[in-house]
């Protein structure tokens, strides 16, 4: 009797030991994906908004993108408070793609309000504490700031600000970079930027050489004209190292109209299948006219409608790979490109092949050697 009284407690025992915690193997943690190495050459597109149709974390790789950044902050008031629209596990499936990933942060374009956030030491530090929260539960790589549409007395107090995010970001090990206007534009839109003082401390400048004639202009014109494009990179590497500027270029274009009334022109966004569907439309229309234009470096349309005269400056896989060739003639970091769903899969293979393009024949030879 005392035997089979044993054998019971020994075999409850037993099974007591397996189903504790103290007596099974823990279940290992995941290990987080590796942040992928950044190539030689920033190949960046930014993600304007999160949806199925343009979420880069989840959608095959694109061919020689190796940088991602989101648009997934911004500073909402005067306090400092930053509206996150993050994505839990993005970063993690973007490294098994083979991304790096910047979320960007803005400052909304709203001047008032950035003044307000430039007087205010403690909204400052509050940005930067969010920053730094947001880097501990998402584990990103980096940090693209879009601060645009700033009073031109702010200069010296952005760039003031832009080195307290530097500081942050260093310790941290996070890379920096910053989106800036072609120079010698407007107060608000260009003249607001000290990108000598800006460039130390940033690790990457992305020149935004597009919206030469913006969405607001009364005047038509394209939207990246090649000969305004280089001239906008030639006055940057006035003050910026060329090492650490990444050329941005339009994945889109605009369609104006003429208002007659207004005197006036008008625009809207056009994505390039958007542009072609105009023209297989428009094609056997009488008043549809096209021709190159060899200074800009791209194809103009023109058509009318209802009396009303439509145009648009074609952006495309030929317009791009002009612009994409002063990566390799100034020796800058990178291509840029904004928005990711607004161009033709086309594109992306050409663009990769610009990068290795201008990669230096020492690096590539280099390359050559460790694939051996």
């Amino acid at each position: 009797m005392n035997k089979i009284i044993s054998h019971a407690l020994i075999t409850i025992l037993a099974l007591g030991c397996l189903t504790s915690s103290g007596c099974t193997k823990s279940k290992e943690e995941p290990k987080p994906v590796p942040k992928p190495p950044l190539p030689y050459k920033i190949n960046l597109v930014w993600q304007h908004e999160h949806k199925p149709e343009v979420d880069l974390s989840v959608l095959d790789k694109v061919p020689g993108v190796n940088v991602v950044s989101p648009c997934w902050y911004e500073i909402e008031n005067d306090f400092g408070k930053i509206k996150d629209k993050s994505v839990e596990g993005y970063v993690e499936r973007a490294h098994a793609k083979g991304y790096q990933v910047w979320p960007l942060i803005t400052n909304g374009f709203k001047p008032d309000r950035t003044k307000k956030l430039l007087d205010d030491e403690n909204a400052k530090k509050y940005v930067i504490e969010q920053l730094h929260q947001q880097y501990q539960k998402q584990k990103f790589d980096g940090i693209n700031l879009d601060f645009e549409h700033i009073y031109e007395a702010d200069k010296d107090r952005i760039t003031e600000f832009v080195k307290q995010i530097r500081k942050a970001t260093r310790q941290d090990n996070l890379i920096l970079s910053m989106d800036v206007t072609v120079p010698k534009g407007s107060p608000n839109w260009s003249l607001c930027f000290d990108r000598k003082a800006l460039a130390e401390q940033l690790d990457y400048m992305m020149v935004m050489a597009y919206d030469q004639y913006s969405g607001s202009s009364p005047e038509a014109g394209p939207t990246a004209g090649y000969d305004w494009v280089e001239r906008g990179i030639k006055n940057t590497l006035e003050e910026v190292p060329s090492q650490k500027v990444v050329l941005g270029m339009p994945l889109y274009m605009r369609l104006w109209h003429y208002d007659k009334d207004k005197k006036r022109f008008y625009a809207k966004t056009l994505t390039m299948e958007g542009a072609e569907k105009i023209i297989k439309e428009k094609n056997s229309d009488e008043t549809f006219r096209c021709r190159w234009l060899d200074k800009e470096k791209v194809t103009y349309y023109s058509y009318m409608e209802d009396d009303v005269p439509y145009s648009f400056w074609q952006e495309n896989k030929t317009s791009l790979e002009h612009k994409a060739s002063l990566l390799k003639q100034y020796e800058l970091a990178g291509l840029a490109t904004w928005r990711y769903g607004f161009e033709k899969p086309e594109v992306w293979p050409m663009l990769e092949e610009k990068l290795k393009e201008a990669e230096p024949v020492k690096e590539s030879a280099n390359r050559q050697e460790e694939k051996k």
